[in-house]
């Protein structure tokens, strides 16, 4: 079957749209749109309830989009007032890398604050384990 170039297209955007989450693609929207400057820095963005409206998305599926830009340092939150451009903005990750080599993905405090407390977490859980271990050893069936 010969697809007209229209069509083709069309096709190549769905499955695209498959591979992507909805999350992911509003949050790449709004990636290209603060890159664009269509948001300066300092500026306030969309909150979740107007990206919901503009992309007829479930507010968790925006509220997903906006934790994405916090994480990779693009918007900052501030309690009770909105989402807004971060100032100055990080550097793009291609220009990142072409000066400083391969580089992780950057992190909000807030997400690197909640990581270290999973890892402390996961820690006692593994400390709790092992003396529930020795406690079953101790107590284990008589016979």
């Amino acid at each position: 079957m010969v697809m007209s170039g229209e069509s083709a297209e069309h096709a190549r955007s769905m499955l695209e749209a498959a591979r992507n989450p909805a999350y992911r693609q509003v949050a790449d929207d709004l990636r290209r749109k603060i890159r664009a400057g269509e948001y300066q820095p300092g500026a306030r963005v969309p909150s979740s309830r107007d990206l919901e409206k503009a992309y007829d998305i479930a507010n968790m599926t925006a509220r997903s989009a906006l934790r994405v830009l916090v994480d990779e340092g693009l918007i900052r939150t501030a309690v009770g007032r909105g989402n807004f451009v971060a100032d100055p903005l990080p550097p793009e990750p291609s220009d990142v890398e072409q000066e400083e080599g391969p580089q992780e993905q950057l992190h909000s405090a807030e997400y690197l604050e909640l990581s270290k407390q999973v890892r402390e977490l996961k820690a006692e859980v593994a400390e709790l384990r092992g003396i529930f271990q020795q406690i079953a050893a101790l107590t284990g069936p008589r016979k």
